[in-house]
């Protein structure tokens, strides 16, 4: 049966923001002295939860609002320049073609998204929820299914790191976590979400026909 909502996030699973990410890190690193992401340590970085990756940059728990607030405002001026994840706008508007009603909850500003959805031509989001907390998204999903007056079983979220999977169990709402975002597929499996899409294709085939896709890629990589 078709959810009654399905939530996005944004930075990894809407918009390929990886690459810009590692640059604004990298600025802000030099400016407050914290530790850069070098190439090298990518792959490593991808296995860390946020937690284990602010200690592996050796950034203090009470710096991190304020970067989170300097971060987004970096972003906002090459939010243009920003690609959608290959794929996702062909999905987005076969969900909106279905009728599946579609909203984003994000850590990032809601004016970048709302940016960067006009700018793509992005259709059939009805709504765009900004937690101003790196682990709120938990709370912004449960407002938004009291609001709406939602069977949180008829809930789908959809993101691309742990904490996006943690924030999904916390909220009782079915998870389903891709592989072409910031946390590997080996520590989006460790966080036990429902399903893990390979592709925007079999992403919607799920949501759309989940009787028919229970083995399609339930195993990644």
């Amino acid at each position: 049966m078709k959810p009654d909502l399905v939530l996005f996030d944004f930075d990894g699973t809407i918009a390929d923001t990886f690459s810009e990410t590692v640059e604004i890190v990298n600025r802000l690193a030099e400016k407050y002295g914290f530790r850069r992401i070098e190439e090298e340590n990518i792959p490593s970085a991808r296995e860390m939860n946020v937690w284990e990756l602010m200690r592996f940059l050796h950034i203090p728990g009470h710096r991190i609002p304020t970067l989170l607030r300097k971060g987004r405002r970096q972003l906002n001026r090459s939010i243009d320049n920003v690609m959608l994840c290959e794929g996702m706008g062909d999905l987005l508007a076969r969900l909106n073609l279905a009728g599946v009603e579609m909203g984003i909850v994000t850590s990032n500003s809601r004016r970048n998204v709302l940016s960067f959805l006009r700018s793509h031509g992005i259709e059939g989001v009805s709504f765009v929820r900004s937690s101003s907390r790196i682990l709120g998204k938990a709370r912004e999903i449960r407002k938004v299914i009291r609001r709406k007056d939602l069977n949180p079983e008829r809930v789908v979220y959809v993101g691309d790191e742990t904490r996006d999977v943690d924030a999904a169990h916390e909220s009782g709402i079915h998870m389903i976590a891709v592989a072409w975002g910031y946390n590997s597929v080996d520590a989006l499996k460790a966080r036990n979400p429902d399903y893990i899409a390979d592709s925007p294709n079999a992403l919607g085939d799920y949501i759309l026909k989940p009787e028919r896709s229970e083995t399609a890629t339930n195993e990644v990589g």
